[in-house]
């Protein structure tokens, strides 16, 4: 199972984009109380790329076995 280290470490290797600026408080929020991609269009070109990335993070995580830690993300987002 990938720690969320790991994960985080991922992210900023693969720079698509900053974590930092992906996971705010409000973008992990939104994405986890609607993360179909049928509400994309509700949102900002900019959001929507936001919660495709998430969306996407999301996928391969579950795909490699693991589960993202969202409140420990919420938590973190705190701190920023």
């Amino acid at each position: 199972m990938e720690t969320i280290i790991d994960y985080v470490m991922r992210l900023e290797e693969e720079k698509t984009m900053n974590a930092l600026d992906v996971y705010t408080k409000i973008n992990i929020q939104d994405y986890l109380r609607r993360p179909e991609v049928k509400f994309d269009k509700e949102y900002s070109k900019e959001r929507q790329e936001i919660r495709k990335y998430i969306r996407e993070e999301d996928r391969k995580t579950k795909k490699m076995g693991g589960v993202i830690d969202w409140g420990y993300l919420l938590n973190a987002a705190d701190s920023f």
